[in-house]
């Protein structure tokens, strides 16, 4: 029995099967996470909720949600997904846009860019200074428009903001670039 509709997959069934069983994300993947987080000056604690681990997908759950799922893990069934997905883990942390609003609030590391820049990085290209408004400082910046709505995570670098994950790939149905330190 599957339940994709609701993020639950019966344990072996399906073409790929399991994705991974559901964990708490260990010290090593906490250390990771932070090390991203502190280049956008955020502490973890501003997440609200569980750090979850499916296969290599981490997810922000709630407590509760996450009772639930441990309660249908005994039941034989696995979740695939669960939460906010906040980006996948291997040797570094790759973030989904997801990410970028729910720490928009707690960060000063933004870029404001004009409307023209804003079609731009919704199509995955990078931005040149003439459509950057404010926060030209290097290094992870978080993206919003004149409006304040978040549009992904740029990278500045001097000249321009390179696009390192945007909402516009939901529609180009690809994953954002990898970050780099």
């Amino acid at each position: 029995m599957r339940r994709i509709d609701r993020g639950w997959k019966r344990k072996g069934k399906g073409k790929r099967g399991i994705q991974g069983r559901m964990r708490t994300i260990s010290s090593e993947e906490r250390i990771i996470i932070e090390s991203f987080l502190i280049q956008l000056q955020v502490d973890s604690k501003v997440l609200d909720g569980v750090l979850v681990n499916i296969g290599k997908r981490i997810f922000l759950v709630r407590k509760d949600v996450l009772k639930t799922a441990r309660e249908m893990e005994k039941k034989g069934v696995t979740p695939y997904c669960l939460g906010v997905e906040i980006g996948i883990i291997g040797e570094e942390f790759e973030p989904s846009v997801e990410i970028a609003g729910l720490i928009s609030e707690y960060t000063n590391t933004k870029t404001v860019i004009s409307e023209e820049g804003e079609k731009l990085f919704s199509y995955g290209r990078d931005v040149f200074l003439n459509n950057i408004m404010k926060g030209e400082e290097g290094g992870l910046r978080v993206v919003v428009n004149e409006r304040g709505e978040v549009l992904g995570l740029g990278r500045f670098e001097g000249d321009m903001l390179e696009n390192v994950v945007d909402k516009g790939f939901y529609l180009r149905g690809k994953r954002g670039k990898h970050t780099r330190k």
